[in-house]
């Protein structure tokens, strides 16, 4: 999200451990039968008290009845996506419960058409209008307003579309799929729309799968399309050799799966072409199992100025990546030594801003 949304994106969160989280479920359980005898308003009021003392960050919300089979339990960060690893850890250390499922991420608000009233101030979903266009492989909005809007309402006006929009996208939609958002007093010529919010979400996903080749459907090995590029850095010595960047263009498909938020680094140093066939071995191993049961994949590689080379992965499961860079390490790279970086990036900011950088310098020629 842009600086418009405030979603504290920037505070410091403490990392929930798979430890601290099955603490939870454990109490939790213990809890249930009698949480399970509370109306729903009580119900998620004491869930929510046990969390706390948890991950303060995060919140349940139920959908459902408690006492009824078919229920769901939401964990959500509030939009908050420094908040988003932690409801991820939190959802796959869940254990199974009897009524419910747990899920990350509130969903989207059926029916879409709604409105919030604040200090005698009426907004409806279908008083605000929405522009959308792509920026960089992400959707970028505009809003303005369809009715007047008193001056000294516009600030609460705009923070009532804010949630209105989290509403009738869903907490990920909004807060990972979505990028910079803009007031404005008319919508802007030459982009989508403008749309009333109400009618905003079929327009979106058709947006984000027809125009941002966003299928979320992993590209086959067959269809694959990979981009080789020269790349130098403006500092870079005159007769230096090019740094040599492979983009997978086609993992453009499933970016900001949820199922995909790490990113993952693995580079090694070299100084042979024997040892460069090793990392490449390596890394290409990595490639072959992720993508075998589809729990990760390679989205660039870089040889940098023919000194060492870089794969960069998004995957599922850090811990599970990690194992499998061991062991391919030590049965392809055994003596080399290499290094791994680990960061959570739901929005897949790495690969897009290259990805937008690419296809903006193909636009201009």
């Amino acid at each position: 999200m842009s600086a418009d949304a405030d979603h504290n994106d920037s505070q410091t969160v403490v990392p929930l451990s798979d430890a601290q989280a099955q603490a939870f479920w454990s109490e939790f359980a213990r809890q249930l039968p009698e949480l399970q005898a509370m109306v729903g308003h009580d119900f998620v009021s004491t869930a929510n008290e046990l969390l706390r003392e948890y991950a303060p960050g995060l919140a349940i919300e139920l959908e459902g009845v408690a006492q009824e089979a078919g229920s769901r339990l939401v964990i959500s960060a509030h939009g908050n996506t420094a908040e988003f690893e932690n409801a991820q850890v939190l959802v796959r250390n869940a254990p199974q419960l009897q009524n419910f499922s747990v899920d990350a991420y509130r969903s989207r608000t059926l029916g879409a058409d709604f409105g919030m009233r604040m200090e005698d101030f009426e907004l409806t979903s279908a008083d605000v209008l929405v522009g959308y266009y792509d920026a960089g492989g992400i959707t970028g909005l505009e809003l303005a307003f369809a009715k007047p809007i008193p001056m000294d309402m516009q600030g609460h006006a705009q923070h009532m579309s804010f949630i209105m929009l989290d509403h009738v996208l869903g907490e990920w939609d909004f807060s990972v799929r979505v990028g910079p958002v803009e007031f404005v007093d008319e919508i802007s010529q030459g982009m989508g729309g403008p749309v009333k919010l109400s009618e905003f979400p079929p327009v979106f996903d058709d947006f984000v799968r027809q125009k941002l080749g966003r299928s979320y459907e992993y590209p086959q090995e067959q269809d694959s399309r990979w981009l080789s590029l020269e790349v130098r850095s403006r500092d870079a010595e005159e007769d230096a050799p090019p740094d040599i960047l492979s983009f997978h263009d086609s993992a453009n498909a499933v970016a900001t799966r949820a199922d995909m938020s790490y990113f993952v680094e693995w580079s090694f140093p070299f100084d042979s072409q024997k040892q460069l066939d090793q990392v490449r071995d390596a890394q290409d191993a990595l490639d072959a199992e992720l993508a075998r049961h589809q729990r990760g994949i390679l989205v660039f590689s870089r040889v940098e100025n023919m000194r060492s080379r870089t794969a960069a992965y998004y995957v599922d499961d850090p811990v599970h990546a990690q194992q499998l860079v061991s062991q391919f390490a030590a049965q392809h790279a055994a003596g080399l030594e290499g290094q791994l970086n680990v960061s959570f990036d739901p929005a897949w900011n790495e690969y897009l801003s290259l990805y937008g950088a690419i296809h903006r310098r193909d636009a201009e020629e």
